[in-house]
């Protein structure tokens, strides 16, 4: 019978203490735990860069075409490739026999770009206006007649096409682009009007540098850039929404010494047009993208000074996109319920609980993301797995902190020294 008692009494004290455990301990347990946590850091503030490397290239801020209709136009080149040029200078005189003709296109060729000057400000107007009723097609295409029966086929189309659903912003960068290159067709054709028609010639619109003649073909043309200089680089993917206008940036041209300071001067809101400068920099930047027209071109400027270096040098350019002050960071693994510029991390309440809180996460930093908002120097962030698991804000412990000294450090200091210190009362 003792023993059937014993038996009886030894199962249910294990099925009390086992049941006793099972409600402490417990996934769903509501009894308050405590969690070892060996992963922590207090947070300290400082700035933070967020920063995009880029490949770029010396260009020129503006290009000039200036070309004849017809071959046989020309008489003598008097200028070659590299040649430096200024406002006004001869760049080729004209059989005196085709002048004539020639400024008969020149000047058709005027009427219709100031058309077509007229017709894109007024749909940039339309457009800036926020008309969002049907879809908008302008355009125009003009064919003039001389009095001399000499007729002129002008390609001078002006189409921008916006839905309901369209992107209106892209649209005007469209349009403004269009519109920069006619004014600066206009401005070629305007200094060749303004010449001496009893020596007709060829005549450079701007300062600046011949950068290629192409002397046999059916047009022949002399293509010059301006003296003004920019940095052109081009943003990919995703690169396109984190650049802005007057972002900040560090230049530094292959041969050059030093670096200069710059900033960003412009940013293409439509895929940039086949050029030299863009298969330079698709050969430089070596780099797979998803979409092969997702190059939006992007200029930078040295704040006004010179590159020195010639068209066409290789710049490494670092473009500051983002800045935090007085931030934060925290180990981007420790984040959690991380989305859009927002996440949450553990900190350490002043009780000693681990709790939850939200965190403003503009952008990493190497391994990092920066905090703005949410955290504050001094500030104790946790990370265990464990944490995660409770039903509710679990306290936490670390392990004691130990600074143990050196060899060296246990010779110099001495047995004796140390036992005082280590169980005698100091005074």
């Amino acid at each position: 019978m003792n023993k059937f008692t014993n038996a009886a009494i030894a199962v249910v004290v294990s099925v009390f203490v086992a049941l006793n455990l099972y409600l402490m301990f417990s996934e769903k347990s509501v009894i308050p735990k405590s969690v070892y946590v060996s992963d922590y850091e207090r947070m300290s503030a400082k700035e933070y860069k967020e920063v995009l490397p880029k490949e770029g290239l010396v260009a020129p801020a503006e290009t000039f075409t200036v070309y004849t209709n017809d071959s046989n136009t020309i008489d003598t080149w008097l200028v070659q490739e590299g040649d430096a040029v200024t406002t006004g200078e001869e760049l080729a005189t004209l059989q005196t026999e085709q002048a004539d003709g020639q400024r008969a296109v020149w000047e058709s060729e005027k009427e219709a770009l100031l058309t077509q000057q007229s017709t894109i400000r007024s749909t940039i107007s339309d457009l800036e206006s926020g008309d969002k009723t049907n879809s908008s097609n302008s355009s125009k295409s003009d064919r003039k007649q001389t009095d001399d029966d000499t007729k002129v086929e002008l390609n001078v189309d002006v189409k921008v096409d916006v839905n309901q659903t369209g992107s209106y912003a892209q649209a005007i960068a469209e349009a403004e682009r269009d519109l920069a290159d006619t004014e600066r067709r206009l401005k070629v054709v305007e200094s060749q009007l303004e010449q001496n028609s009893s020596n007709p010639a060829l005549i450079s619109p701007t300062d600046g540098v011949v950068a290629r003649i192409t002397s046999e073909s059916y047009q022949p043309k002399i293509i010059i850039y301006s003296n003004e200089q920019v940095v052109e680089t081009y943003a990919e993917d995703e690169e396109w929404s984190k650049l802005a206008n007057g972002d900040p940036a560090v230049l530094n041209a292959k041969g050059a010494e030093g670096t200069l300071q710059g900033s960003v001067e412009s940013i293409d809101q439509v895929p940039a047009t086949p050029n030299e400068f863009l298969d330079a920099y698709k050969a430089l930047a070596d780099k797979k993208v998803t979409n092969p027209l997702a190059y939006y071109r992007v200029r930078l400027n040295a704040n006004g000074e010179e590159v020195p270096a010639p068209f066409g040098t290789h710049v490494n350019t670092v473009i500051t996109t983002n800045v935090a002050q007085n931030a934060a960071a925290v180990r981007t693994k420790w984040l959690t319920n991380a989305g859009k510029d927002k996440a949450s991390v553990w900190r350490l309440e002043k009780h000693g609980y681990a709790a939850s809180a939200e965190v403003v996460t503009p952008f990493e930093y190497l391994n990092r993301t920066v905090v703005t908002e949410g955290l504050a120097a001094g500030d104790i962030v946790v990370h265990d797995k464990s944490i995660r698991d409770q039903e509710s804000a679990p306290r936490v412990f670390f392990p004691m902190p130990m600074d143990m000294p050196t060899k060296a450090e246990w010779k110099a200091f001495g047995w004796k020294k140390t036992f005082k210190v280590l169980l005698l009362k100091q005074p």
